[in-house]
C-alpha cells in the first residue's frame, strides 16, 4: 500500500520540558490508526506537528496530501450561525456575494449524513455541547482531506451517535482517506481502528493490530503497568442516611426542565443518564441558578435555596463541574492559582486584600493531590492537557468546601489512569459525607460508579434504576421514552 504519512525521529520541547522524543511512525492510505496515551503523553502535540501548526525541534514529517485536525476543544465563533462556522474562511461566493443558499444546503446535507439534525441558521451559542461536537465533526467531513486527525470526537456523544460517526469514518477509510483517532475510550478504539499506537511520556512505546489487543492491554501500555479495574468498589449508602439534597417539582422558565423531583442521601453518588437533549445539563444549570427557574423547591440540608442566585448557591455549599470546561468552567488564559480559587476567593481575603501566599499553598496542594502535570502554580491553563485542565476545574469546585457536588461529564477527554483518579476522588468525597450527582453520557460511567441512577427523557425524570437493575438495557428503555 502507498504510504501517506511518514514521521522520522520527531522531537519537540516546550521550554525545558520535552513533549515528544524520537517518535517514528508511518501510516498507509486507507487505514485508521488509534493513538492512545495518558494526558500529557504528547498526542495533541503530535497532531499539531503533523498538521503544520507547530514546528518540530528536530526530525522530519512527510505528508503526501492534505491534513485536517478535529480539535478536542471547539474552534467556533459563538455569535455566528452553524453554517457560517462550517464555511468560515472558505466561503463560496460569486461576484463578491456569498452563496448563502449553497452553504445552508451543504450544511444540512452533512448533518443529515451524521443523523444529527441541527438548524443551519441557529447561532452556535445556542447549541448544546453535543451539537457543538457534531459541528466540529461536520467541518471535518466538509474538508475532504487525505488525512483526518480526530482528537476525542465522541466524548459527549451517545453510543448511537458514536456508532453513526464510525460508519462514516469507515466509509472514508474505504474510499482511501487515512485517519488518526485519538481517544480515551479504548473500547471504541478497538471497535474502529486497524492498529493502535501508544505514546507514554512523549515516547512511542507500542504499535499493534487491534486483533491482538484488549482495552486493558492498551491501558497497561499507556501507564506502564497492569490495570485490572477502572471503577472503585461501590459504597452502599445506609437506607437511614439523612437526605442532604432535594428538589421538588423543579421547572426551568424555558420549560426545558419540567417538574423534576429527586433526593440525594448524605454520602450517595446518584447517577443521571439520558440521551443528548434530554435536559441533564439544563437541570444542573437550573439547580445552580445559571438557568432561570419557573417553579419548584431546592433544599440543601433543609435550607430552602429556591430563590437563591448562582453566587448564593455556591456560597451555601453546592459546587458544579460544568461539562464545557473551556467555555464556562475555567479561565484558560489565567494561571492555576487564579482558577483554583476563582469560586472561593473570599476565603483568601483579609481586610479586603488577597492573601496570595495562601492561594499559592492551597493550589500547590491540589496539584500534589490530583497529580496535575504542570510547570508550577503560575502555569497558564491553556498550557495544560485536557485531562489536567479537568483536574483544575474539579479542584476549583472542591475549594468551596461543598456539601453537594454536581459532576457533569467529569471524565470528558481524560485518560484511563486519570479517569480512575477522578473516580477515586468522587468516591472519597462521598465517603466524607458529601452528596454527589454524576451526570454522564457514558453509560459505563454511571453503571460503574452509582448504586442508583435517574434517567431523563424530554426534560423529565422518566425512571429510576437501582442495584442489580442498573444496566444499559433498562437505562436505554427509559432514555428513549419506551418505559
Amino acid at each position: 500500500m502507498q504510504t501517506l504519512l511518514e514521521i522520522r525521529e520527531l522531537t519537540k520541547s516546550f521550554g525545558a520540558a520535552p513533549v515528544l522524543s524520537g517518535v517514528t511512525l508511518t501510516l498507509e492510505r486507507g487505514k485508521i490508526l488509534g493513538l492512545a496515551g495518558e494526558n500529557g503523553a504528547g498526542k495533541s502535540t503530535l497532531a499539531r506537528l503533523i498538521s503544520g501548526r507547530l514546528k518540530p525541534d528536530s526530525g522530519t514529517i512527510r505528508l503526501d496530501g492534505k491534513c485536517y485536525v478535529l480539535p478536542q476543544e471547539f474552534a467556533q465563533i459563538p455569535t455566528l450561525s452553524v453554517f457560517e462556522n462550517m464555511f468560515l474562511g472558505k466561503e463560496p461566493s460569486s461576484f463578491g456575494l456569498l452563496k448563502r443558499t449553497e452553504m445552508i444546503r451543504k450544511t444540512e446535507e452533512i448533518f443529515a449524513r451524521l443523523g444529527f439534525p441541527v438548524d443551519p441558521k441557529a447561532p452556535v451559542a445556542a447549541l448544546s455541547v453535543a451539537e457543538k461536537q457534531m459541528l466540529e465533526i461536520a467541518k471535518a467531513l466538509l474538508n475532504q482531506s487525505d488525512l483526518m486527525i480526530l482528537d476525542e470526537p465522541t466524548t459527549v456523544l451517545s453510543k448511537a451517535e458514536a456508532a453513526r460517526l464510525f460508519e462514516l469514518l469507515r466509509e472514508l477509510r474505504d474510499n482511501g482517506t487515512s485517519l488518526i483517532f485519538v481517544s480515551h475510550k479504548l473500547d471504541e478504539m478497538i471497535a474502529l481502528c486497524d492498529e493502535v499506537a501508544v505514546l507514554r511520556d512523549g515516547v512511542l512505546v507500542a504499535r499493534d493490530p487491534v486483533s491482538e489487543l484488549t482495552p486493558m492491554d492498551i491501558a497497561g501500555k499507556m501507564v506502564g503497568r497492569s490495570l485490572t479495574q477502572v471503577f472503585p468498589p461501590k459504597t452502599e449508602v445506609p437506607p437511614d442516611a439523612p437526605v442532604q439534597f432535594e428538589v421538588k417539582e423543579l421547572s426551568s422558565s424555558d420549560d426545558v426542565v419540567k417538574q423534576v423531583s429527586f433526593s440525594v442521601r448524605q454520602g450517595e453518588i446518584l447517577g443521571l443518564a439520558g440521551l443528548a437533549g434530554a435536559g441533564r445539563t439544563e437541570l444542573a444549570e437550573t439547580i445552580c441558578g445559571l438557568r432561570r427557574r419557573k417553579s419548584g423547591t431546592i433544599l440543601l440540608n433543609g435550607q430552602d435555596l429556591s430563590r437563591a442566585g448562582a453566587g448564593e448557591i455556591f456560597r451555601r455549599g453546592i459546587s458544579y463541574l460544568s461539562e464545557d470546561r473551556q467555555g464556562t468552567a475555567l479561565l484558560t488564559e489565567e494561571n492555576l492559582i487564579k482558577n483554583t480559587t476563582l469560586a472561593s476567593l473570599k476565603n483568601y481575603l483579609t481586610l479586603g486584600f488577597i492573601r496570595g501566599g495562601r492561594e499559592r499553598v492551597s493550589t500547590a496542594e491540589y496539584i500534589r493531590r490530583f497529580r496535575i502535570k504542570c510547570d508550577s502554580p503560575d502555569s497558564l491553563i491553556s498550557s495544560l492537557s485536557g485531562g489536567n485542565q479537568q483536574k483544575v476545574a474539579i479542584a476549583k469546585g472542591l475549594d468551596t468546601h461543598p456539601r453537594f457536588f454536581i459532576f457533569d461529564e467529569p471524565t470528558r477527554g481524560v485518560d484511563v489512569g486519570a479517569r480512575r483518579e477522578i473516580y477515586d476522588f468522587i468516591h472519597e468525597l462521598a465517603e466524607s459525607g458529601v452528596s454527589c450527582l454524576l451526570i454522564s453520557s457514558d453509560l459505563e460511567e454511571v453503571i460503574g460508579n452509582c448504586t442508583r441512577v435517574l434517567v431523563m427523557h424530554n426534560g423529565t425524570v422518566r425512571g429510576e434504576v437501582s442495584g442489580a437493575d442498573i444496566n444499559e438495557e433498562n437505562i436505554i428503555y427509559y432514555a428513549t421514552g419506551v418505559k
